[in-house]
């Protein structure tokens, strides 16, 4: 045994290297890349809802469906674009940056100088083949920038710079008039824009993209507060700040996605008429400031050509990586990358160890702990992603922790197999199924226990069962329950229940536990109403079939539900038990099953119940039927009637309900003669006319007329029964 363990140990510690390169050669392949792309993707939708706002200061203004709507087709005439700089005059922004290439002149050369009088920042773009094939493009060069500066301040290999000898200008008015970023941003292989050029070389020369540029606009900066550092950072001392800009030796800064609902956006169309309409007048403080922020102007449109894939999406306007960029840099917000050594060594250390406790464990701790190192490693990715924007490298570590412990662990898998087996064989023939199965998968035997969570009690009973036992034979009645049972205990995990126990024909059941989750209250009161609606199915099911007594065609179904508190857990004996609740919420559940047979009711529930089943959805109509002490309890509860969806209670119903609404007013008013004849009016109108609350509570007021309460009574009604 020792030599097999010794060689079992020699065998990993071989595949520990092999691993290591494998992993690590992957991730130099384009597959590899796409894996670790995907992973960061994961990273980028799972911390979306912790994102924090956009700085203040970025404004995206977006040339939507309404602005199509409005100004037409595009492109757009260029005194629309005009028009909006006059009316931009009056609120100035910091800067205004057009993510659209004005390269062809207007027919009207006078529009394009209007435009240009007003303009702070337009985007170029350098090509393989500039202006060449493009009559009246203007040409961008080394030689020829426009009003665009060079950033004289670089070190490094100009030649890694994205760029081209040419590039695309806007048209000579706007490019004399304004400042020109450049837009050019690769993408991916997998066609994210995951790195954006803050600088590109046109020639030898070295120019600002659109975000850079924005930036130094927006602080009164020019070029030569910029200083490049190719592989390092860019460096922009502005008057009060300086910003250092991480880049790689291609002049790229990792773009750190914010989600996009996390910038405020203002309609092109809307700013150029709230601008209008509040030329001389205060600014509305719910609308974007405008002035003093920078403005990202681009193609958010579907149909438009200015749309491509981000983490969040695979059609994003393409203006929202400008805007991410500009954000991240105001606010300090980089992706940073640790060092790849630290990080394979780290990963060798914790591989070594792990095998250590391969190799001493348990079957159970060789199942867990590879599983757990893995789950722990991503876990903390996603974590220091979310806290520090920290990018761990996962798919390769992943890779390598999964061929190292899954060789480990190859020669344990029958062992595994046989050991479920035996803890199958041992403990299923006293253990409940769901227990054993708990077990295998968590690794741990089962102990008495529990802990305490806000559920639903869910109780259901069929009303008079006795008399169906009298009137069909063993094998009917069976046949019957099963047909019962299964139909309502679909429903109710189909609604997020779980099963506790059947009691005979009661089904004992619980929402929100063994998992909690949001709505667990109506999610109970919908599974109740489908319950009975599916009753009445069952019942002319039954009625086609032929057979049957005409008890099983007249069959009833009280449930009982109440929210609060409870104990939950495994709970029995040491040798035998079941996961089940109990406590004060469970019972005053179980009563208000029985109780709502003293209020001609088929399904009652508490007031805590349907303020949580309303404060989550309100498309269900409830009863209010009587604020009572049940049998063993000292606190009053409010009892309500679960009537049914909004949208299917007939007129009749509704009249009835107000009716009787009024008529409670009234009873608690101790006014019983207006109440008695309020609830006369609404019994006629009852669905069930044997037994209703109407009825049940034209004899209460009889009962307390001949014995009034004392002045200060309150309301409530103490049950004598069960």
């Amino acid at each position: 045994m020792k030599k097999k363990k010794l060689g079992s140990l020699g065998f990993v510690l071989k595949l520990l290297p092999v691993a290591l390169l494998l992993s690590l050669a992957l991730d130099h392949t384009r597959l590899g890349e796409e894996l670790e792309n995907l992973t960061l993707d994961w990273r980028f939708q799972a911390r979306a809802a912790y994102d924090p706002p956009a700085h203040p200061q970025v404004l995206m203004v977006a040339i939507d469906e309404d602005a199509l709507a409005k100004f037409g087709r595009w492109p757009w005439p260029r005194e629309v674009h005009a028009a909006l700089m006059a009316g931009l005059s009056t609120r100035p922004p910091a800067a205004v940056a057009f993510d659209l290439l004005f390269t062809e002149p207007s027919a009207d050369p006078a529009m394009d100088q209007k435009f240009g009088d007003g303009l702070v920042l337009l985007s170029s773009s350098i090509t393989a083949a500039a202006a060449e094939n493009l009559e009246h493009t203007q040409k961008f060069t080394a030689e020829y920038a426009g009003n665009t500066k060079a950033i004289a301040h670089f070190t490094g290999d100009v030649s890694r710079l994205v760029g081209n000898d040419t590039g695309l200008l806007p048209v000579r008015i706007l490019a004399e008039s304004s400042h020109t970023g450049f837009v050019n941003s690769p993408p991916g292989t997998d066609g994210v824009r995951r790195r954006l050029p803050l600088v590109v070389r046109c020639g030898t020369r070295v120019f600002p993209s659109l975000v850079l540029q924005a930036l130094l606009q927006s602080k009164g900066l020019d070029t030569d507060a910029v200083e490049v550092v190719l592989g390092q950072h860019i460096r922009v001392k502005g008057t009060q700040k300086t910003w250092d800009i991480p880049i790689d030796d291609q002049g790229r800064m990792i773009v750190n996605y914010r989600r996009p609902d996390s910038f405020t956006v203002f309609p092109y169309a809307a700013l150029m008429a709230k601008l209008g309409e509040h030329q001389g007048r205060e600014w509305p403080k719910d609308y974007p400031p405008v002035e003093g922020q920078v403005l990202f102007i681009g193609q958010t449109a579907a149909g438009l050509s200015d749309l491509g894939p981000t983490p969040y999406d695979p059609l994003t306007p393409l203006v929202l990586i400008h805007a991410n960029a500009l954000s991240g840099i105001l606010r300090g917000d980089y992706i940073t990358r640790p060092d790849a050594l630290v990080v394979i060594a780290a990963w060798t250390v914790i591989a070594l160890v792990t095998m250590l406790l391969l190799r001493y464990g348990s079957i159970t701790v060789s199942i867990l702990v590879p599983a757990l190192m893995i789950a722990a490693y991503v876990g903390a990715a996603f974590y220091f992603f979310q806290a520090h924007s920290l990018h761990l490298p996962l798919a390769w570590p992943v890779l390598g922790f999964a061929l190292v412990e899954g060789g480990a662990l190859l020669h344990r898998l029958v062992l595994e197999l046989r050991a479920k087996s035996r803890i199958k064989g041992m403990f299923g023939t006293y253990l409940a199924p769901q227990v054993v199965e708990q077990m295998i998968a968590s690794g741990e035997e089962p102990k008495l226990g529990g802990q305490q969570s806000e559920i639903t009690a869910f109780f259901s009973d069929i009303a008079g069962f006795s008399s169906f036992s009298e009137k069909l034979t063993a094998e009917r009645l069976v046949h019957l329950m099963n047909d019962y049972l299964t139909e309502m205990t679909d429903i109710l995990h189909d609604n997020g229940g779980t099963l506790d126990k059947f009691i005979g024909d009661a089904i004992v059941g619980m929402f929100g536990a063994p998992l909690y989750f949001q709505g667990h209250a109506y999610h109970a009161c919908r599974a109740a109403l489908l319950i009975q609606k599916r009753q009445i199915e069952l019942r002319e099911k039954w009625r086609k079939e032929g057979g049957w007594p005409d008890i099983v065609f007249e069959m009833q179904t009280r449930i009982g539900l109440n929210s609060g508190q409870a104990i939950i857990g495994n709970m029995g004996s040491r040798r035998r038990f079941n996961y089940t609740m109990m406590g004060d919420t469970v019972n005053l559940a179980a009563r208000s099953e029985s109780g709502a047979k003293s209020y001609g009711v088929y399904t009652m529930l508490t007031g805590e119940t349907k303020t949580l089943a309303q404060a989550f959805k309100d498309d269900i109509t409830f009863r209010f039927l009587d604020r009572i002490v049940v049998k063993g309890r000292s606190t009053p509860v409010e009892m309500y009637e679960l009537v049914g969806f909004d949208a299917e209670i007939t007129p009749e119903t509704q009249e009835c309900l107000s009716l009787h609404k009024r008529g409670m007013e009234r009873y608690l008013a101790q006014d019983w003669a207006a109440a008695k004849a309020l609830f006369q009016r609404a019994a006629v109108r009852e669905i069930h006319q044997d037994s209703n609350p109407s009825l049940v509570m034209l004899k209460r007021c009889d009962e307390l007329n001949a014995n009034p309460p004392p002045a200060d009574w309150d309301g409530v009604y103490v049950m004598k029964t069960k």
